[in-house]
C-alpha cells in the first residue's frame, strides 16, 4: 500500500502542475500532460559542486577557509582589476573596462539562466581576462604569469613575500590534463584575449583526481582551472591571498613533468607559496580546484 499524501505534498503538486485551475483541467481530462525529468542542480546553494557520482576522494569543505566576494558593480571596479593585470604582466589585452563589465554580465546571465549551474554564482566569482598567447610553451607562459603574481602580491602586501618554489623549472614541463577542457581556453587564447569568469573554490575538499573527474558531467562552457588561476591571483591578490584562512588553490587542469604531479598556491599570514604537489588522490578540506566559465 502506498503512503497517504500529506496536505503539504498535495499543495506542492498542484503548484508544480500550474495551479488549481490547471490541476482541475488535468483531473477532468481536458488537457494532456507530458512528463520529463527535471535537470538536477550541479552546485549546492553555497556554490559548491555537488559530489554525487564522484568516485575519487572528496571531503567536506572546512568553512574556516573561505573567500570574500569583491565589489564589482561599477566600470571603475573593472578598470582597477584590468589595469593591475596590464601593469604587472606588462601587456595590453585590448579590453576596456566597459567591455569587461558587459561581458561579465553576459556570462553571469548564461550561468544564472541555467537551473543546473545557477547556484555556482552564489559562491565567489572573479571576472578575469586571459591575454593572447605568444608561445605554445605553457610552462614558459606560466613562468611569466608567476612573475606577475609576485609583483601584484607585493603591491597589496609590501611586508610579505611570494615564494615561487618552481621558478625556472616549468618551461617545457607543463601539460594539460585530458578531459579537463582546458585546451578550449588555450585555443581561444591563441586567437586573442579571452574574458571569462573564474570560480576559485567550488571544488573545496575535492582531491585533484576528483576535480578532474567531475568535469565529465559539467555542461559546455565550463573548464577546469589551470593557466587562469595565476591570472586571477594577479588580478585579485587581496581576495585569493588574503591570509592563512584563504583556501589553497589547485591548478588541477595542469600536469608538471608527468601525470603524477600538479601545481598549487597556498597563502599564509606572512607569505604566498607556489609549489608542485604529488598528492593528487588526497582530499584536503582547505584546498580547492577552480572552474572557469568561457560561455
Amino acid at each position: 500500500m502506498t503512503q497517504d499524501w500529506t496536505t503539504g505534498e498535495l499543495n506542492s503538486l498542484v503548484k508544480n502542475l500550474g495551479g488549481e485551475k490547471v490541476a482541475r483541467k488535468i483531473q477532468k481530462g481536458e488537457v494532456k500532460v507530458s512528463l520529463e525529468d527535471a535537470l538536477r542542480a550541479l552546485f549546492d546553494k553555497h556554490g559548491r559542486r555537488i559530489t554525487e557520482g564522484i568516485s575519487a576522494r572528496v571531503c567536506d569543505a572546512n568553512k574556516d577557509f573561505r573567500l570574500n566576494q569583491p565589489k564589482l558593480k561599477r566600470d571603475v571596479d573593472y578598470a582597477n582589476r584590468i589595469r593591475r593585470l596590464h601593469g604587472c604582466l606588462g601587456v595590453d589585452t585590448g579590453i576596456t573596462a566597459e567591455q569587461f563589465k558587459a561581458e561579465t554580465e553576459r556570462l553571469l546571465t548564461l550561468i544564472r539562466d541555467n537551473s543546473q549551474t545557477a547556484n555556482v554564482a552564489n559562491g565567489v566569482w572573479l571576472p578575469v581576462v586571459l591575454p593572447q598567447l605568444t608561445t605554445d610553451n605553457l610552462g614558459e607562459t606560466l613562468e611569466q604569469y608567476l612573475e606577475a603574481v609576485g609583483k601584484s602580491y607585493a603591491k597589496d602586501f609590501s611586508d610579505r613575500q611570494f615564494y615561487n618554489h618552481r621558478k625556472g623549472t616549468l618551461a617545457g614541463k607543463v601539460s594539460i590534463v585530458d578531459k579537463s577542457c582546458h585546451d578550449q581556453l588555450i585555443e581561444r587564447m591563441k586567437q586573442g584575449s579571452v574574458p571569462a569568469i573564474h570560480f576559485p573554490n567550488p571544488l573545496q575538499g575535492y582531491s585533484i583526481n576528483a576535480s578532474q573527474e567531475q568535469m565529465l558531467t559539467l555542461p559546455k562552457g565550463f573548464i577546469l582551472s589551470g593557466m587562469d588561476t595565476p591570472v586571477a591571483m594577479t588580478m585579485y591578490p587581496d581576495i585569493l591571498a588574503r591570509d592563512y584562512n584563504t583556501p589553497g588553490l589547485d591548478l588541477a587542469a595542469l600536469f608538471r613533468q608527468s601525470a603524477d604531479y600538479s601545481l598549487r598556491f597556498r597563502a599564509y599570514d606572512g607569505r604566498l607559496d607556489f609549489r608542485s604537489t604529488d598528492s593528487l588522490a588526497s582530499a584536503n578540506d582547505d584546498y580547492s580546484g577552480g572552474l572557469l566559465f568561457l560561455g
